[in-house]
């Protein structure tokens, strides 16, 4: 059950209203009690009034909690050195913000949760202040699953962690997390596997990657991650950890069609609670497979950065080899992967020429028949687009005038081409198909060779 406290300000009758925004107020709601090493859900209400600017909520959180944000439009929502902070450049236009956000318990602790806020404004060009009139008591019930003898009340748990001592063994460790070099297959498709270890005791875990541009995203397997995507930025956060702390999580980037792919180049970081505090981790990159290591080589990997046999692992986070730049857990590809516009054709089945997997379309002599199934300004990983059908077999490319242009064929008349045209309009995911001829291998208007 929750519980709504209402701070009015200036609202009671017998007071004035001289010089402050009418209605303002704010509502937090809380639950009453909460069980250690769960989350629980905070909601704030903000009647702004005649307020439209800068304004800013903060709350203070004693160690051994930890807050993340759900919900906060229009603001900027932080929580660093144990403090929430809801900062409002301009207000949204309604008359009531809600925010949300959710506070982490450490599963060792119990007792009284105290919580305050402070609402800080600008009016008539100078700041103001309003605060609840009392601390909100939320109890927390010891955890069922923890050894009474580590419970911890709230007031004494920052003592604790003082005394605290972090073992020679983790401050030494290789990684927290771990991302095995990036896979590209031939049709365009980046899969990207992470292993993590999620340190002990935390209870919030938030992986941030960044999506190179020209590719869209998609998790395959988040292991009960809650998967969100804000603009270039793809995010998996655990409210819980996993059941187990050693896990996997793979997701793969896809080639947006007509889009130039930007260098793949891919950034990450692991936010984690530790101790009360908020700590970040970025991804040391290894190529090696993942897959194939049972758990003990996996520990061994993150522990030492080898497999346990004393086979070193080459990290991608450190130096670029031949640059001296500092690559700060990047992955990069080389640029023979990375479709562009000026991409030297590769070679491809039979030592023929390829752009991005896709053999180049080689003259034949005589008059034949092709289908067009798209043209593209820059190379695109034809096979992401038509392996779902039986055309990819075929495609061809030529350049012509500036466009990639997609054909598959050949048809030895043009009563076939009508067929073959009609068959992919109707069974595949190309509904604009067009008969495209022909003459020792120039293209040629089809009507000329009719």
């Amino acid at each position: 059950m929750k519980k709504r406290v209402v701070f009015l300000v200036f609202l009671v009758a017998f007071l004035p209203l001289s010089g402050q925004p009418g209605g303002v107020s704010f509502v937090l709601e809380v639950p009453e009690e909460v069980t250690a090493g769960e989350d629980f859900e905070v909601e704030l209400f903000f009647r702004k009034g005649d307020l439209e600017d800068y304004s800013r909520f903060s709350q203070v959180l004693p160690q051994g909690f930890t807050a993340s944000n759900i919900s906060s439009p229009n603001a900027d929502f932080t929580f660093s050195d144990q403090r929430v902070r809801i900062i409002w450049l301009k207000l949204p236009e309604e008359e009531e913000v809600q925010v949300k956000y959710v506070i982490s318990v450490d599963e060792r602790l119990s007792g009284k949760l105290e919580l305050s806020g402070t609402f800080a404004y600008v009016i008539n060009g100078e700041r103001a202040y309003m605060s609840l009139p009392r601390p909100e008591v939320v109890s927390i019930r010891p955890s069922p699953d923890i050894d009474p003898a580590l419970v911890v009340d709230v007031r004494e748990f920052p003592g604790m962690i003082r005394q605290t001592a972090v073992s020679p063994a983790s401050r030494e460790a290789f990684a927290t997390v771990i991302r095995q070099q990036p896979v590209t297959e031939p049709n365009g498709l980046v899969y990207v596997t992470l292993l993590i270890n999620a340190p002990e005791g935390t209870s919030f875990l938030k992986l941030e990657e960044s999506i190179p541009g020209g590719y869209s995203f998609e998790a395959l397997d988040a292991n009960d991650a809650i998967v969100s995507q804000a603009s270039s930025l793809a995010r998996f956060v655990w409210m819980r950890p996993p059941g187990e702390s050693l896990f996997t999580i793979r997701y793969r980037l896809v080639p947006i069609l007509e889009t130039k792919q930007q260098p793949l180049v891919i950034r990450g970081s692991l936010s984690y609670t530790e101790d009360g505090a908020t700590k970040e981790v970025r991804p040391r990159q290894v190529d090696v497979n993942l897959g194939s290591l049972d758990k003990t080589e996996q520990l061994a990997l993150l522990a030492t950065g080898e497999v346990g046999t004393g086979e070193g692992i080459s990290s991608t986070a450190g130096t670029l080899p031949g640059t001296g730049q500092q690559t700060d857990g990047a992955t990069t590809v080389s640029e023979e992967t990375t479709p562009d516009e000026s991409t030297a054709p590769a070679s491809g089945p039979a030592g023929a020429p390829a752009v991005n997997g896709i053999q180049v379309l080689q003259p034949a002599a005589g008059v034949v028949f092709r289908i067009q199934l798209a043209a593209v300004k820059h190379p695109v990983y034809a096979g992401t687009f038509f392996q779902e059908s039986s055309l990819f077999r075929n495609v061809k490319v030529e350049k012509i005038e500036g466009l990639h242009k997609y054909t598959v064929g050949p048809a030895s008349n043009y009563a076939e081409a009508v067929q073959m045209k009609d068959r992919i309009n109707s069974q595949s995911p190309v509904t604009d198909a067009f008969i495209v001829a022909y003459r020792n291998g120039k293209r040629v208007p089809v009507e000329d060779v009719l």
